[in-house]
């Protein structure tokens, strides 16, 4: 497969597994959303519109022709040592996901970028469409951090198109409106986030918002615990966003100067 038909192949995956999730979350919603009649998922998808432009054609950078740079230099971990293409490629989306989950924990913790993240966490609501939500420096930041992150371990081309689809599928789930059987939770959740762990993290209760971090697996939450169960007023009722983003965050435009103004 070569690097054009790889990146349409990350293309097209996640947004046709985004338009099922769009469906059965309308069919089988697992809260009443109760912004959706003030058009808060087209400004979230307006804004996805915005991102995918600035970076698929402004910025000459994807991950998979960073992969096949370090490749060609022979520069990073996997291309300095003989193993076996199965283990770099498991190591690789383990290390990289690793990696995501205290990028993650950086934007709460560090002003700066909390400025930027902010405007993921002002969506008062939550669905698949806030999976999508995100402000383009945030993403150019994240970028760059992943780039040098697939050079200094010399991923593999594979290890690459598996983590960028999980990068984009992981969060399209488990920000969905989607009812899940609870035994079918229970299961998912031993090893992944589900709906109904990330939702937690979206609580307008800080103590929640500080927990669940990861984006695929749930392992380093509950390593480094920075786990909850579930939120303290039940999925039904909880109120999700920011206390002080009640109306300052909802248009397209709002959202990309929020990071600019005071909070």
């Amino acid at each position: 497969m070569n690097l054009v038909s790889s990146i349409n192949l990350i293309s097209a995956l996640p947004l046709i597994l985004f338009l099922l999730l769009l469906v059965l979350q309308s069919l089988f919603p697992r809260r009443d959303l109760s912004r959706v009649g003030q058009r808060r998922g087209w400004h979230n998808l307006f804004l996805f519109a915005f991102n995918f432009v600035l970076l698929r054609f402004l910025i000459p950078l994807t991950l998979l022709s960073t992969a096949n740079w370090a490749l060609a230099n022979q520069l990073g971990v996997f291309n300095l040592i003989a193993a076996p293409n199965w283990l770099a490629i498991v190591v690789t989306v383990i290390v990289l996901d690793f990696a995501i989950y205290w990028q993650h924990v950086a934007t709460h913790k560090i002003d700066l970028l909390w400025r930027m993240h902010k405007v993921h966490h002002a969506d008062h609501d939550m669905d698949v469409t806030t999976a999508v939500r995100f402000h383009p420096l945030e993403l150019v930041l994240s970028l760059l951090y992943k780039a040098l992150l697939v050079i200094l371990l010399g991923a593999p081309l594979a290890a690459v198109i598996i983590f960028e689809l999980l990068l984009f599928i992981g969060p399209a789930f488990n920000h969905s409106n989607l009812a899940i059987p609870a035994r079918v939770d229970a299961a998912l959740r031993k090893m992944i986030a589900t709906p109904d762990v990330h939702r937690a993290h979206h609580s307008i209760d800080i103590n929640e918002q500080n927990t669940n971090y990861g984006f695929f697996l749930i392992w380093w939450d509950r390593w480094f615990q920075t786990y909850t169960e579930r939120p303290a007023a039940g999925h039904r009722t909880m109120s999700i966003g920011l206390v002080s983003q009640e109306s300052e965050c909802e248009r397209v435009d709002q959202m990309l100067i929020a990071p600019f103004l005071k909070s």
